[in-house]
């Protein structure tokens, strides 16, 4: 099909007394923005608002994340497996009129990010409209349990074109690789002592390095200190909302599930009770109304010696007919100077549940301000699918690891939910020193086969009855050991 737009169609316009900047990574700092309909004129001048900023890339020809999907369902060169165990695979050729003798083709052999193997390989003559089957000389090494591999295959140009320099990526695919050990599971009998005190209404958790406070009114952790660091400002608590992105607002989504939009701040705790499972384990559990939607909602924490929490929690609806919701998951926020991100998920770029083709999965890195997107109107933005593992850390290498049980969808950012959806421009949102973590189990799609009314397909859709979510916090340091090594970690806990 056709892409509608190419380009945000916004026009450049300073900041009010701002110097510009265009290497800012904040769009506070850039000094200027791209306006749209009803920045310019009388405040009543007829505009579409933002409706021409709908572009693959901005005003600028910045690249926006959803380029690198388009990229990828558009490119000529497809792959298939054959007999992955072997190395074989079947090599398309779905040019009009070229052959592959343009490009070069290049295999790598990951194991959890870590690269144990690769080169260059040999592609026979592929006419046009012809398909191969090419042998990769894969040496996988023995697998390490929980270690997941793939394989990955790339096709860069020979030569510099008139469009692209030599080495440019021309095509990609990447496919997981049978064959991967279970992790190995620790016993709650071989975990370090965990000692627990009641006191004003609070659980108190304390073990070697951590001390973690349980709010019981609250239903939530409301302190978690690792190292002599605060770790978390908000803890957990339900969330089912996101900040309407473009799409929404042309389906109707912000009226259409509005119930949802209070519905995790205004839980009800109905009981708090906790167990000892073991000397290293006890469990907290959390039974809880969502008076909004008319539904159930229970959480457990089991807190372990080692100072990881193991979070689960289950969504039940009642009889009350209720639309789609926007997310099912948890916020919280952590305090200041966690700004160090890195992920093992599908990335660079911001992905989605339905626009996540173009992200490899790999580990990767960056800054929190870095994964902001800036669609110029504030919106939902830089969302990382299929995460495994996600850690934020400070300068220090303090900080916090996520664990998907078994997989994440997830965001951090300087910015409230609330920020995203109360601001014309980004340039006007204040950017906080806090950041605003979101875990979920599921994000509903962007949509996009048009602006102006369509919703995201069914099957992107979070329309059930019951769900539930669960993952794994942990305390990290440098000294403690990689944040994929502590992931691999798998807990044998008692129901």
């Amino acid at each position: 099909a056709f892409v509608w737009d190419w380009v945000d169609q916004g026009l450049r316009k300073p900041i009010p007394g701002a110097k510009a900047n265009p290497k800012a990574t904040r769009p506070q700092d850039r000094g200027y923005f791209f306006a749209y309909g009803g920045d310019y004129g009388p405040p009543d001048t007829p505009t579409d608002d933002n409706f021409c900023m709908n572009g693959l890339v901005a005003a600028d020809r910045t690249p926006h994340p959803s380029l690198a999907q388009v990229k990828k369902v558009y490119q000529s060169i497809q792959v298939r497996p054959v007999d992955l165990k072997a190395g074989k695979i079947e090599i398309v050729n779905i040019y009009d009129f070229a052959t592959l003798d343009f490009v070069v083709a290049e295999w790598e052999l990951m194991a959890d990010g870590k690269c144990m193997g690769g080169g260059p390989l040999d592609l026979p003559a592929i006419e046009s409209g012809e398909k191969k089957t090419v042998t990769i000389p894969l040496k996988r090494p023995k697998p390490e349990p929980g270690v997941e591999y793939w394989l990955n295959v790339r096709f860069r140009l020979a030569d510099n074109k008139s469009w692209a320099p030599r080495g440019y990526i021309v095509a990609q695919e990447q496919f997981p690789l049978p064959g991967s050990k279970a992790a190995t599971t620790v016993a709650m009998k071989d975990l370090p002592p965990l000692e627990v005190k009641e006191e004003d209404g609070k659980l108190v958790f304390s073990g070697k390095d951590f001390h973690l406070v349980f709010e019981k009114k609250t239903g939530t952790i409301s302190s978690f200190e690792y190292q002599g660091t605060e770790l978390v400002q908000k803890g957990p608590r339900p969330h089912f909302w996101r900040a309407p992105i473009d799409n929404d607002r042309g389906n109707k989504m912000p009226k259409r599930c509005a119930v949802w939009q209070e519905a995790g701040k205004n839980w009800q705790i109905e009981s708090v009770g906790s167990k000892r499972l073991a000397p290293g384990a006890v469990r907290v559990d959390v039974a809880a109304k969502l008076p909004d939607v008319e539904a159930e909602y229970n959480v457990s924490y089991t807190i372990l010696g080692n100072g990881d929490v193991l979070i689960d929690a289950r969504y039940q609806a009642g009889s009350k007919k209720l639309p789609e919701m926007p997310r099912f998951g948890m916020q919280m926020v952590m305090p200041g100077g966690f700004d160090n991100l890195a992920w093992y998920g599908r990335g660079p770029q911001e992905s989605h549940w339905d626009r996540k083709d173009g992200c490899p999965v790999g580990v990767y890195s960056g800054t929190v301000d870095e994964q902001f997107v800036d669609y110029s109107r504030p919106q939902e933005n830089g969302n990382k699918t299929d995460v495994r593992w996600l850690a934020l850390t400070n300068e220090e290498g303090v900080g916090l690891l996520a664990v998907g049980m078994p997989l994440l969808s997830a965001s951090a950012r300087h910015y409230t939910t609330t920020d995203l959806e109360s601001f014309r421009h980004s340039y006007e949102m204040p950017w906080r020193e806090s950041v605003t973590l979101n875990l979920d189990h599921k994000q509903m799609g962007v949509g996009g086969d048009n602006s102006w009314g369509a919703k995201p397909h069914p099957q992107f859709m979070l329309t059930g009855k019951s769900y539930r979510h669960q993952f794994r916090l942990s305390p990290i340091s440098k000294g403690k050991g990689m944040p994929g090594e502590l992931a691999r970690k798998r807990f044998k806990v008692q129901p």
